[in-house]
């Protein structure tokens, strides 16, 4: 049966048993919904944890079912509230300020708050939202896409829509990876709007908690004038082909941090004449081609078309993808 209160179930997926292993943890069992199946593997302990490179009612009901009966999985529900609503619920190691415990207070890579899930209002949609708050970043993949774009001090949409089907959402934390399975409500529907309701306007009225009066910045927009670091430039996950040429090819992509659609371009390098000063003169005379399109692209704007994930750079532009 649906439930009004869920939210999401989150499920450990690395193959190190690192979230298996946090989730099992004694500060999580508030939230913790132990395994239906017998564990057969013993995980490692919280604090071993090196730093590594990024790697029911539910949506995706049946993939890995057996899999996830035999994890420690979080629970995250309206009748279990943050400790500090206005934020959200907060991961990290800091045991005082967390609401989900990831690693122990010190373990490289993971800060005192690392993120916050949490819900927003995008485009006019309400929207569940996570958003780092860390100092290594962290990535979110959806089905597959876009899990070594780490970003930090960066928010992305966890319930995206896709033109069919569903995104499988991974978060990864260095090592650490978990699933996000979102709650269906198709049967529990008002109830359910009506509680998130209420999380969205305690979100906006409530008093931090004691010791949670710090300030978190979250990069959401930056102005056409100031430049993006890399751990804050879009991320944009392809959904299908538009259109293809022997100059390029034009996808349908969403940007995970606003939901918005676009047409992206990506300019495909074509084989060259294999004498040097020939091959540099072809290169030359394609690269002004693409420079002048771009040109043409800035000088003009659209508001549905992307070129490069924001890269004006043509000798970037042109590398083969």
């Amino acid at each position: 049966m649906e439930d009004p209160n869920l939210i999401a179930i989150l499920i450990p997926a690395d193959d190190n048993n690192y979230a298996e292993n946090a989730f099992s943890g004694d500060k999580n069992k508030i939230r913790c919904l132990p395994p239906t199946q017998k564990i057969e593997e013993e995980a490692p302990a919280i604090s071993s944890r090196e730093a590594t490179p990024v790697c029911g009612p539910f949506q995706n009901d049946h993939e890995n079912h057996d899999n996830q009966e035999k994890k420690h999985r979080i629970r995250l529900a309206f009748d279990q509230p943050p400790k500090d609503p206005t934020k959200g619920y907060a991961f990290g190691t800091d045991q005082q300020k967390c609401d989900v415990l990831l690693a122990s207070r010190g373990v490289r890579g993971t800060s005192g708050v690392h993120f916050h899930i949490t819900f927003d209002v995008i485009r006019g949609e309400r929207r569940l939202v996570l958003r780092d708050s860390s100092t290594n970043g962290t990535a979110i993949s959806y089905s597959g896409q876009a899990e070594e774009e780490v970003r930090h001090h960066f928010p992305w949409i966890l319930n995206l829509e896709k033109k069919e089907g569903k995104w499988k959402i991974k978060v990864h934390v260095r090592g650490l990876i978990f699933k996000v399975e979102l709650a269906s409500h198709q049967t529990c529907e008002a109830e359910y709007e009506k509680k998130l309701t209420d999380f969205l306007k305690l979100s906006q009225t409530a008093d931090p908690p004691l010791g949670g009066l710090n300030i978190d910045s979250y990069m959401t927009e930056v102005a056409p004038s100031q430049s993006r670091t890399p751990g804050q430039r879009p991320v944009y996950i392809h959904e299908e082909p538009l259109g293809k040429s022997s100059f390029g090819q034009v996808d349908r992509v969403i940007d995970v941090s606003t939901g918005a659609i676009y047409a992206y371009k990506t300019f495909h390098e074509p084989p060259w004449a294999k004498h040097t000063e020939r091959k540099r003169r072809q290169r030359e005379k394609w690269l002004d081609q693409i420079r002048r399109e771009i040109r043409i692209m800035m000088e003009h704007p659209h508001a549905s078309i992307t070129t490069g994930a924001g890269e004006t750079n043509a000798d970037r532009c042109g590398r083969n993808t």
